[in-house]
């Protein structure tokens, strides 16, 4: 059985972000109920009935952007011991029943949400349910169940410091927002237990089933006490919101909180509150030198929230008018994406390029990445910058037109995969059916994409490299 530690990068800048625009589903009917605990459930019992293969995920509101600065790297330890006790069950317990029986259990973080899913026959999901509701509300975080995990964090870490695609991901969230969204995946310290009591609460949690009837999920999902499995924990915090701004010596649970002046905290009178601000964009260029032959380079705007769906959508077709990288297998790049077009032919083909569009709750990102050879980056960053600049500056009516049948198109493949129509739900909370996602698309406009593109060329710059770096420009060239 798979236990998913980490999201790729490369995923997220290709083949991820055209996803993510706006929530997409088949059903129309789809119920949403919110029970006693306040969790909120939906059965998607008829997204497939074709299907022998179930799966239910909790989708928790408990990504890395909710750490506070003594929390960093909570979240890359919370799915790293995921499957290691809980309750009753030994972490070899809970692999070999699931796997004995045809399953799989995952997590996945991001961030904004934690993500626990399992998934399998239909008939074993009233089984796999129990497993996941002891590792949602019996985890153990004790020392010797923890140590017994960190080579996964290791591993994480030295996978991760090799991967330059990841690495300029995570620079470029770091640079363009400081806090919050700019806390990375990866880190780590560990503070776990304070982070469950804080995040890990019924109003946050989404349940989202497929291949399990309503009512029976609702029966699975109603007796999580979820908060009662801390209340030892809460006791010892005055603030009855579980904040871990206190200090009781003597107690096990007791944390030593470090002086104001000790954190860096710009515009902030309380750093325990940056969790739950807005996330403020700033801008600005992180640069990661290994050695690596290959580099990567990522430059990016502010753009525009998943909760905008007009601008959303605009952004949508902007993305599609620069391209998001070859989508024919063997292609070489060509044909209408402009940014790959551009860049190959500055390289000899050895560098690629995308169209990034990154969406969050209250925030994203727009922009390009390239990457390839170290010693052509110079040549191809500087092709696919004069793209990026020349096209926001000149959107076309036929440009418009060709980029929204291909965000249809994207929006249609993406839809296939009904994990993917869970996601939408699981993180959204909304869905639309894709009649209705065509006909928003076709009232979007050549002067609402000119418009969208005039708030992206306004707004300042961030940028990210990792790898051989050497021979990349850095931000003020490239303005």
């Amino acid at each position: 059985m798979a236990l998913n530690l980490s999201r790729s990068a490369l995923r997220r800048l290709r083949g991820r972000h055209y996803g993510t625009l706006a929530p997409v589903t088949r059903t129309e009917d789809m119920k949403v109920l919110t029970l006693g605990n306040k969790v909120k459930v939906v059965a998607l019992d008829n997204i497939n009935t074709s299907s022998s293969i179930g799966q239910v995920s909790f989708y928790i509101k408990a990504g890395s952007r909710y750490e506070t600065p003594y929390q960093q790297g909570v979240t890359h330890y919370l799915r790293a011991t995921a499957l290691n006790h809980a309750g009753p069950f030994s972490g070899f317990k809970l692999t070999k029943s699931i796997d004995l029986a045809g399953g799989n259990l995952s997590v996945q973080t991001t961030r904004e949400h934690t993500i626990y899913t399992v998934e399998g026959p239909v008939y074993e999901m009233a089984d796999f349910t129990k497993y996941l509701g002891a590792i949602l509300t019996k985890p153990k975080y004790d020392t010797w169940y923890r140590e017994s995990c960190e080579w996964r964090v290791i591993e994480d870490l030295a996978k991760y410091k090799v991967n330059n695609d990841q690495v300029a991901f995570e620079e470029l969230h770091r640079a363009a927002y400081r806090y919050n969204l700019g806390n990375s995946v990866y880190c780590p310290e560990s503070m776990l237990t304070y982070f469950l009591v804080d995040h890990f609460r019924g109003e946050d949690i989404t349940v989202v089933g497929s291949g399990i009837e309503q009512g029976e999920l609702e029966k699975f999902v109603e007796p999580l006490t979820l908060d009662e499995v801390y209340e030892e924990i809460m006791d010892l915090l005055e603030d009855p919101r579980g904040r871990t701004s206190f200090d009781y010596s003597g107690s096990e649970y007791a944390i030593t909180v470090p002086e104001r002046d000790e954190v860096d905290i710009v515009d902030m009178e309380d750093i325990f509150k940056i969790p739950h601000l807005p996330a403020k964009y700033y801008g600005g260029e992180l640069r990661i030198k290994n050695t690596s032959p290959d580099a990567t380079f990522i430059f990016a705007k502010q753009g525009v929230s998943y909760n905008n769906e007009r601008d959303l959508l605009a952004s949508g077709i902007l993305q599609m008018i620069l391209g998001t990288g070859i989508s024919m297998k063997y292609g070489s790049g060509g044909g209408s994406h402009k940014l790959s077009s551009a860049v190959c032919q500055a390289t000899d083909r050895k560098c690629s390029a995308t169209g990034i569009n990154i969406n969050y709750s209250d925030s994203g990102l727009f922009g390009y990445a390239v990457r390839g050879t170290g010693y052509e980056m110079r040549a191809a960053v500087e092709a696919a910058n004069k793209v990026f600049k020349e096209t926001l500056s000149n959107i076309k009516s036929s440009d418009v037109e060709a980029a929204k049948n291909k965000l249809k198109s994207a929006y249609g493949y993406y839809s296939e995969n009904d994990a993917n129509l869970m996601y939408e739900i699981g993180t959204k909370g909304r869905a639309l059916d894709l009649n209705a996602l065509f006909q928003s698309i076709d009232q979007i406009s050549q002067q609402d994409v000119a418009k969208f593109a005039d708030k992206v060329k306004a707004s300042p710059s961030t940028a990210s490299s990792a790898g051989n770096i050497m021979n990349t420009p850095v931000l003020q060239e490239l303005e």
